[in-house]
């Protein structure tokens, strides 16, 4: 398999897993697995289940949780990942049961990153826990990645029966090809070369964004487009997958190709998803591009929910890509320190 991307499970559903592979795929597999009286034989057991299951992840047509709610396709049945925050409860207790040969179920819970009136939850079996170390990992509040399927859908409740629960390690992109577990994909704009000299250190407060409240959403693409040295600024319409377009975007001498979607001060509040369009189908269309970076800027404040979403669609498995946001702060940083504003 590619090395692109990795997992550390801690904890596996080992027939679900193999239920992904095609037969020749299992398999090989099976072939690969050795003999339970050789040393670590279940580690690398574990370890080529792991692997297969990247791998599957890396060619298949898996779509994030978050994605699928945005775009209003969750149905039970449908097989998704998200890698979000979730509450984890009841290991130890379930491995105490298990002990006395009696139900084993743990659970976990947490409000979709993307849309909060939203509840993720589910369970799973402690006896496929795959190390001590998962004692830990999922106990208290876990930022984890989860493969699993949609098991029912009831109001504003998600259920998900978990495949997989795991640290997954991905890189930003082609580019910059190390591991990195918090958040491979994010960019800072002091990380753009072009705003590596821009002091965002400044200290800013609210009063400040005023400064931007009657400047046109047009007039900062041509702004920007002049920092970036992208000479074509292309006409706005209402079909369009971007803003803004350029290949001239760099991070630590690497060229890129970024999306750049603008938000100016017609709505001069704090984005959220529906500021993006109808289900924020501008991230969507945004993120069907091939840039190596997508990136939204806006007037105002950006909340968590937008960067969540920017996030899901650049850590796709199949497509690992970078974000980026620039706020109103960070904004005003850029055009000042470039004689804009």
């Amino acid at each position: 398999m590619s090395e692109d991307s990795s997992l550390d499970s801690w904890f596996l559903h080992e027939k679900l897993a193999l239920n992904l592979l095609s037969e020749n795929e299992a398999a090989e597999l099976a072939s690969q697995i050795p003999d339970p009286s050789q040393p670590f034989a279940q580690s690398r057991r574990i370890d080529l289940l792991e692997r297969a299951i990247a791998s599957y992840l890396q060619r298949g047509d898996v779509e994030s949780l978050h994605v699928e709610h945005l775009r209003g396709r969750i149905a039970p049945g449908r097989l998704i990942w998200l890698e979000q925050a979730f509450y984890f409860k009841g290991l130890s207790a379930a491995l105490d049961r298990i002990e006395r040969r009696e139900d084993g179920a743990a659970t976990f819970y947490g409000m979709l990153a993307t849309d909060e009136s939203v509840r993720v939850n589910g369970s799973y079996n402690a006896a496929r826990i795959t190390c001590s170390t998962a004692l830990g990992k999922l106990s208290g509040r876990q930022r984890q990645f989860i493969l699993g399927y949609v098991e029912d859908v009831s109001g504003s409740a998600i259920a998900v029966r978990p495949i997989v629960i795991a640290q997954r390690w991905l890189p930003p992109s082609t580019h910059i090809p190390n591991f990195h577990p918090s958040d491979p994909c994010h960019v800072w704009p002091g990380d753009v070369d072009q705003f590596a000299e821009v002091d965002f250190k400044t200290r800013l407060d609210m009063s400040d964004l005023r400064l931007l409240k009657d400047l046109p959403e047009a007039l900062i693409k041509e702004y920007f487009a002049d920092i970036l040295g992208e000479p074509s600024v292309p006409k706005d319409w209402g079909g369009e997958q971007f803003d803004l377009w350029t290949d001239r975007l760099s991070i630590e001498g690497k060229q890129l190709r970024a999306a750049i979607a603008f938000k100016g001060p017609a709505k001069f509040a704090p984005m959220t998803i529906a500021t993006l369009g109808k289900n924020g189908d501008q991230i969507d269309r945004l993120a069907q591009t091939a840039a190596d970076v997508l990136v939204v800027q806006h007037c105002h404040q950006i909340t968590a929910p937008v960067i969540n979403m920017l996030k899901a669609y650049a850590s796709d498995y199949r497509n690992p890509r970078r974000y980026m946001t620039i706020d109103g702060f960070n904004t005003i940083c850029i055009l000042r320190h470039f004689g804009k504003l």
